[in-house]
């Protein structure tokens, strides 16, 4: 028998996420030559779909290739210039990536810190806000790291009293959270193709608001990056729109089509739809590992991700489990933060994701729990899970 059937499980972590069989065949296709018309037709495509999917029609999107902290360095590249005050609003290990990045551009970084596992205090940051008065704000809307969700638009509307450029860190959200990039007044949005997009890593995404392109146009300092430069970039994403196709770097030939197959499905099947249903498949998961006494970490539901869980490691057992899971057939993910490494372990359910993928992964979390000798009851977690999607059908 092949071995890459029998040793294949089902992929359970926050991004990269499973692929359907079109976005795999899309990615499949020989490659296209990045200044012909086929390709442009397809750049063109996939471009008007992101801004369809950040709900941002005055923005202009660009997609590079790169992961999503390259996308989070281009828009901090591109906003900063030294000295210039910043707030990172920090719920996370990866919204800290933000401050890491701010600080070797030489920005003058203020960092506001939640506790992991709860979101930020609104009053707390509108007094900081305006005593700082920050040239940019950032906001993870969900941290991979603790599986917290933010009020974007809350935290947004605050910035916005002095008004600060708002940049918004979606790599784990959009596509599976509520989301508005114009409504909300987001100067810049990013994420990754990886996640709840549902397409293969490899690609930055970002759509660049009026704001933030006037920010960019009238810097006084020098712009020393490159590949970052968005002043680059405009003109070659602007040119696939245009039909007038420009060269600046050689684009992921390859991945545009898959990224165009997963984002026509995507919107098919209805952004409000695929939010609900993201919701759903999240409640019903949670109350899985609830039952199994793994609750998520973020006890707050309304401050809870949808698209992944950070359940708590059961009494007696530790990062073992990960593994314990693995070999039931399903692979979901170790802790990242400090403050959680041998606490927690963190399952997604995002993209397509549907009933099917959770109860499999609930079925092989019990088994493994069960064999390392945690005190749950077999087919609690099932039962719980079934409740839910019952409840919500």
């Amino acid at each position: 028998m092949d071995r890459s059937l029998t040793d294949r499980t089902l992929l359970m972590i926050p991004g990269p996420v499973e692929l359907t069989t079109d976005v795999l065949v899309a990615q499949a296709k020989p490659p296209l030559s990045h200044v012909g018309p086929d390709f442009r037709e397809v750049a063109a495509a996939m471009l008007a779909r992101v801004r369809e999917l950040f709900d941002a029609p005055g923005a202009q999107p660009v997609v590079v290739a790169g992961s999503g902290t390259l996308a989070m360095e281009i828009a901090l590249a591109n906003l900063l210039e030294p000295g210039e005050p910043i707030l990172i609003l920090e719920t996370g290990y990866f919204a800290a990536r933000f401050g890491e990045i701010a600080a070797r551009l030489g920005a003058e970084v203020r960092i506001e810190r939640a506790p992991v596992g709860h979101t930020l205090d609104p009053d707390r940051i509108r007094e900081v806000v305006h005593r700082l008065r920050p040239k940019v704000v950032t906001i993870t809307h969900v941290d991979t790291s603790t599986g917290v969700r933010v009020d974007v638009p809350l935290f947004a509307e605050i910035a916005h009293e002095v008004e600060a450029l708002v940049v918004v860190d979606g790599v784990c959200s959009i596509g599976g959270e509520e989301y508005h990039g114009d409504a909300w007044g987001i100067e810049v949005g990013l994420t990754a193709s990886q996640k709840a997009i549902g397409a293969p890593p490899g690609l930055a995404l970002l759509t660049v608001g009026p704001r933030a392109r006037e920010a960019r146009a009238k810097r006084s300092a020098p712009f020393t990056g490159y590949f970052t430069d968005l002043e680059r970039w405009f003109p070659v994403m602007e040119g696939y729109e245009w039909a007038s196709p420009r060269y600046f770097g050689t684009p992921p030939v390859t991945l545009f089509p898959a990224l165009l197959t997963a984002l026509d499905a995507l919107l098919a099947e209805g952004l409000p739809a695929r939010v609900r249903r993201h919701a759903r498949i999240s409640q019903a998961f949670k109350a899985g590992v609830d039952a199994l006494s793994m609750p998520n970490r973020v006890t707050q539901p309304e401050s809870a991700a949808h698209t992944l869980t950070v359940p708590r490691l059961p009494a007696g057992v530790g990062d073992e489990l990960v593994g314990l899971i693995r070999a039931e057939g399903v692979t979901v993910a170790g802790a990242i933060h400090p403050e959680l490494r041998g606490k927690t372990f963190r399952v997604g359910h995002m993209g397509t994701c549907g009933p099917a993928e959770i109860l499999t992964a609930l079925g092989a979390i019990e088994r493994a729990a069960y064999r390392a000798g945690a005190k749950i009851a077999l087919g609690a977690g099932l039962a719980a899970a079934q409740r839910v999607l019952v409840d919500r059908e």
